[in-house]
């Protein structure tokens, strides 16, 4: 094998690995096994199976035998990274944060001093709920940092540019509730998914995002958040999710950071 062939092996290599579970799905492909025995085997949900299988052949890593049936290359395996960390991962794009969400699905299993007793079912959805918060996390920060940047040059943004309602929930919040430690940035870190998306939308403001929007429908951008309030809510009030809860969260809130330049 030339050496450039060999250097976009590695790099297809470790691109496919940085999606959670990935190399799994890929020592499962035998060319013997259909895509939803994978998934059995695996504990994965099918489309992934299916997705996965097919950006390993797109990568060259695997190869298609028939419908729903791949085969990894040999010796392919011997390219993989042995281990992401994720925490070394940048994200300058938004493409870039997700990748870092993926490897993260990854992380080892939470583990609680002997001393302090939990019940197995809640330790055994801790994983879960991280990769759900993390999600979250990128998710609100990410539309609070757009904010900023958008009326980062503007005095007063807050009075002058944010709904009254908004202005009137958080100062409530920060009365009542104020944060532990040291002082918050600013109001919007007492906003959440709803709140921003509120600001965004409100009066002139859309036009000022536009430019740092891949969407220019309104509409649009406001049912694709309106769409993900929900499990906002279920990961804010640490409602345990079942797999179907999570593979929502994955593409509800993925298609709010893909909406954003």
């Amino acid at each position: 094998m030339a050496i450039e062939n060999v250097e976009t092996l590695k790099t297809n290599c470790r691109e496919f690995a940085r999606i959670g579970k990935s190399i799994d799905v890929l020592k499962k492909a035998n060319g013997e096994n259909h895509y939803i025995e994978i998934a059995k085997l695996t504990g994965l949900h099918k489309t992934k199976v299916s997705g996965l299988l097919k950006k390993a052949e797109k990568l060259g890593l695997a190869k298609k035998i028939k419908t729903g049936i791949y085969k990894k290359i040999p010796g392919v395996l011997g390219f993989m990274p042995k281990k992401i960390d994720f925490k070394a991962i940048t994200h300058k794009t938004i493409r870039d944060l997700t990748r870092k969400i993926d490897c993260a699905k990854n992380i080892p299993r939470t583990e609680f001093p002997a001393s302090l007793t939990i019940k197995s079912e809640i330790n055994a959805s801790l994983n879960k709920m991280v990769m759900a918060y993390q999600f979250l996390y990128a998710v609100e920060n990410s539309l609070r940092e757009l904010v900023r940047k958008v009326f980062n040059n503007e005095n007063d943004w807050w009075e002058k540019r944010v709904p009254d309602g908004v202005q009137t929930t958080v100062q409530k919040n920060i009365d009542e509730m104020p944060y532990h430690a040291s002082k918050r940035r600013d109001e919007l870190e007492y906003t959440h998914l709803g709140q921003l998306k509120e600001i965004i939308i409100n009066g002139k403001n859309w036009t000022s995002f536009l430019p740092y929007l891949k969407t220019s429908d309104k509409s649009d951008f406001s049912a694709t958040i309106n769409k993900a309030i929900a499990s906002r809510n279920a990961i804010g009030h640490c409602i345990p999710l079942k797999p179907k809860d999570l593979k929502i969260i994955d593409v509800r809130l993925r298609d709010i950071l893909e909406m954003i330049k």
